[in-house]
């Protein structure tokens, strides 16, 4: 008898260590443009009643999702899966995946443990990345299209377009350093009382995939010239914002602040801060889809080459088809508000900024 029991103890301690090293875990880090959408596609892959969350940060997209996915990866069955989010950024988010640095992710209420990415989706392609990343470091598949808009402060009255050459201008002389002024209003067709007086230039961070998608777009090299507002609302220079609700709030507050934002972001200040046309096209889905408009990029989905399991590659799969999905794209407002539909697209790119050309001839 005393044999049997320790045979079945061992046994059960067997069962655990297969039922424990069955757990598929996926970790996903990466664009903050793209958080709501990995954060709703990742729930949507759940079985019905056997997903539980735990989210300590929502500001970064901090969540833990736990339960199975059969429905969506049949040949998992009651396999459980772990999907770990945490959200920093496109550029900063491929880096963590290549070089394996940690992020932090949720454990349990209040407790946070860092694991190393195996995902980050970007706005960005690798190449954009600083440093550079090799094409051939990552797989990586194309999610949908992002696209920005520059957008103004309604107290500047007038301005309704941007060059791409005053885009490029603007990025290192906007603002008043040591009473020098910089780009006055009336340089970008400013009218009114204030039109002699400089605007000042909010950006983002440089691991933002917002601000290198811009730069290659407009085909600026360098380091832009950023400010931001102080505890007294003054402004100071900066390296910009770490998202664009940051961003978006000092164009909301500041009359004479002038920024990129996504579609989501502008969308949001609507009632201070007005989108403006880009070398005299006003963005729309038809003029990004058409190649009229020229200010978006592709959001990418990429892991290290060779380097997800034959599980993880299974639930990376499950969640591009549900995030590339045309009925998604097409009629659900958490896409189409803020992005373009990759089906319908008549053009593309293959670099940040580079030449679009037809799918068609």
């Amino acid at each position: 008898m005393k044999k049997n029991l320790v045979s079945m103890t061992l046994l059960a301690g067997a069962l655990a260590a297969m039922t424990a090293s069955a757990q598929v875990e996926v970790t996903i880090t990466g664009s903050t443009a793209f958080r709501a959408i990995t954060i709703d596609r990742a729930a949507f892959l759940y079985d019905s009643g056997s997903m539980l969350g735990v989210t300590n940060n929502a500001s970064t997209g901090q969540i833990t999702y736990s339960g199975t996915i059969s429905n969506k990866v049949t040949s998992l069955r009651n396999t459980p899966v772990k999907i770990r989010l945490s959200f920093s950024g496109s550029g900063a988010g491929m880096l963590a995946v290549k070089n394996l640095t940690p992020v932090p992710t949720s454990e349990t209420p209040g407790v946070n443990v860092n694991k190393v990415p195996d995902i980050a989706l970007s706005d960005v392609f690798p190449g954009a990345a600083t440093p550079p990343i090799a094409e051939s470091a990552f797989d990586r598949d194309v999610l949908g299209v992002v696209p920005f808009v520059y957008v103004k402060n309604n107290a500047l009255s007038g301005i309704v377009s941007i060059t791409r050459e005053q885009a490029v201008l603007l990025m290192t002389a906007s603002g008043s350093i040591g009473g020098i002024n910089g780009m006055p209003a009336s340089y970008l067709g400013g009218t009114g009382g204030g039109a002699s007086n400089p605007i000042y230039l909010i950006g983002r961070d440089p691991g933002s995939g917002t601000r290198i998608s811009v730069h290659k777009d407009i085909g600026f090299n360098g380091t832009p010239l950023l400010w931001a507002t102080n505890g007294a609302g003054q402004y100071v220079t900066t390296n910009g914002y770490s998202s664009g609700g940051l961003e978006r709030d000092v164009i909301k507050g500041k009359s004479d602040a002038i920024g990129y934002l996504g579609l989501a972001d502008a969308a949001a200040i609507a009632g201070f801060a007005t989108p403006i046309s880009y070398q005299g096209v006003a963005y729309s889905v038809a003029a990004v889809q058409n190649g009229n408009y020229g200010l978006w990029g592709y959001e990418h989905i990429v892991n290290r080459a060779g380097g997800l399991s034959a599980n993880q590659a299974l639930v990376r799969d499950a969640l591009k088809a549900a995030i590339t999905d045309q009925n998604f794209q097409t009629t659900n407002t958490l896409y189409n508000v803020s992005f373009v539909d990759l089906q319908n697209m008549q053009v593309e790119r293959g670099s940040d900024g580079g030449p679009i050309t037809s799918l068609n001839f």
